[in-house]
């Protein structure tokens, strides 16, 4: 995909998903806070959606190629994926299936490869990890912690329809102690969050902000406690 397709197709969704939030959220942003952790080398965008698969592309040239509308990763156990963008789906306007994927991150201290997938009414992510392909859904791209043991994903949408918003709390090693946590909030919730800073490796600041004009908005937390992850 060109650099220009790639632009046009990120302002779409933008469009989807950002409207009523342009005074609030940064360009190319389906947060109020966009995350600028595991941004590819020579990546000058900002925002969520103007990341460079160009930049990753010639980082990652070890794991991952290009090849008109096919991404494919190889692991270093030898295995190879293809994210093939499903470009006739797109055409013919089915939401359901139409999606196509970007190349958009990476963690180098932990080989962790993020993933856009563009739809017609959204865009979610995938976390790959580079050493056997397992994959992990998130919301947005993430933001590490201060000590970088966990990356944790937030996005409160715009609107009713397309992908899903929510919290993503991943560990960025594999590790049986350490589990991942995940909330999508529900359609009929009075509250939508945003993430606003980690306060230690243990708490995740959010703003908590409402639905409807009856209540202001507010900071809540989630914190871990007995390996487990709670609103506080």
């Amino acid at each position: 995909m060109s650099r220009m397709h790639a632009v046009r197709f990120a302002t779409l969704l933008c469009l989807v998903t950002c409207t009523g939030a342009q005074a609030e959220r940064p360009a190319f942003a389906v947060v109020d806070r966009p995350s600028q952790d595991g941004r590819c080398i020579d990546d000058p965008g900002r925002g969520d959606l103007d990341r460079s698969e160009a930049a990753c592309l010639a980082q990652l040239s070890a794991f991952a190629q290009r090849s008109g509308s096919s991404l494919k990763l190889t692991f270093r156990n030898g295995r190879t994926r293809i994210y093939r963008n499903q470009d006739a789906r797109c055409a013919e306007g089915d939401i359901k299936t139409c999606v196509k994927f970007q190349l958009t991150g990476y963690f180098p201290e932990h080989e962790l490869i993020l993933i856009e997938c563009g739809r017609l009414e959204g865009v979610d992510w995938i976390l790959v990890r580079a050493d056997i392909g397992d994959e992990i859904g998130i919301v947005a791209p993430p933001h590490y912690s201060p000590e970088k043991r966990w990356l944790v994903s937030v996005v409160a949408r715009r609107s009713s329809s397309g992908p899903p918003e929510g919290i993503d709390i991943i560990p960025t090693k594999r590790d049986r102690m350490l589990k991942d946590w995940h909330y999508r909030t529900p359609e009929d919730s009075k509250w939508r969050y945003e993430f606003e800073r980690w306060d230690g490796e243990d708490q995740i600041v959010l703003s908590a902000k409402p639905t409807e004009d009856t209540a202001m908005p507010r900071l809540v937390a989630i914190h871990r406690k007995k390996s487990e992850w709670l609103f506080k």
